[in-house]
């Protein structure tokens, strides 16, 4: 009985060997390039490896199942003790790790602020040294052109609210006397040359113009000012200056 069942078995690994062989064996000879008159050769090729691969799998099988039997005589002590060093060992290297991770997160936290309170110190200074020039500028200029002290005080005030906001100081209580010495093309280059050091546009610096000096502007528009705020042709009392501060 036992020699007919291995009968049965081997004739059925020889027959599922050799259909094996004849399915993978065209495949094979369309990647190779072989023509179909040797598509014998090509199953019996493969006849042979497929042999190979079963006999190599029942010689690795056996390996493995003595193997097995020899390192299952006392598994439970193995396992655990596996686990438990694996356990002893993660653990102190995984808060170790998170106390590195978390000193130099504190460490760049510091550090960054620190160099943004720099930068904005830093930053703070030069944006008052510059407003500080600019009022000098103002002032002198204005002093220059024989402005009375309230007349210069009101100027500079819009003059500082123009560049520090970006806009214009619209109040009624602004009154700069017109002196006829001082012509709209240099009021004009005066607030170019204000609006260049801080890139203010031109829509907005033509409205400083018409607000701050409304009496040489009363019958000019925004658009008329904008067309024409910089002249560089003749000679002004108030000239084109790219450096004044």
């Amino acid at each position: 009985m036992e020699h007919k069942q291995h009968t049965f078995h081997s004739i059925v690994i020889e027959v599922v060997t050799v259909l094996l062989a004849a399915i993978i064996s065209f495949p094979v000879c369309d990647i190779a390039g072989v023509e179909l008159s040797m598509l014998p050769f090509v199953v019996v090729a493969c006849y042979v490896a497929l042999k190979f691969l079963y006999h190599l799998c029942i010689s690795l099988s056996a390996h493995i199942m003595d193997w097995s039997s020899i390192s299952s005589q006392n598994p439970m002590i193995t396992t655990q003790q596996n686990k438990g060093k694996c356990v002893s060992e993660s653990i102190p290297s995984i808060i170790e790790n998170n106390k590195i991770l978390t000193k130099r997160m504190e460490l760049f936290h510091y550090e960054f602020q620190h160099e943004q309170q720099q930068y904005r110190q830093q930053k703070e200074k030069e944006d008052d040294e510059k407003l500080d020039a600019i009022m000098k500028y103002t002032r002198n200029t204005f002093k220059r052109l024989d402005f009375d002290e309230a007349d210069i005080f009101q100027i500079c005030e819009c003059v500082g609210y123009f560049v520090t906001n970006r806009r214009v100081l619209s109040t009624t209580e602004i009154h700069i006397k017109k002196r006829s010495s001082v012509t709209q093309i240099s009021l004009k280059n005066f607030a170019w040359n204000i609006a260049f050091q801080y890139n203010i546009n031109g829509d907005i610096t033509a409205k400083f113009v018409l607000q701050t000096f409304n009496e040489w502007f009363s019958n000019s528009t925004i658009d008329t000012i904008r067309k024409n705020l910089r002249t560089t042709a003749g000679q002004h009392k108030i000239e084109i200056d790219e450096n004044i501060i």
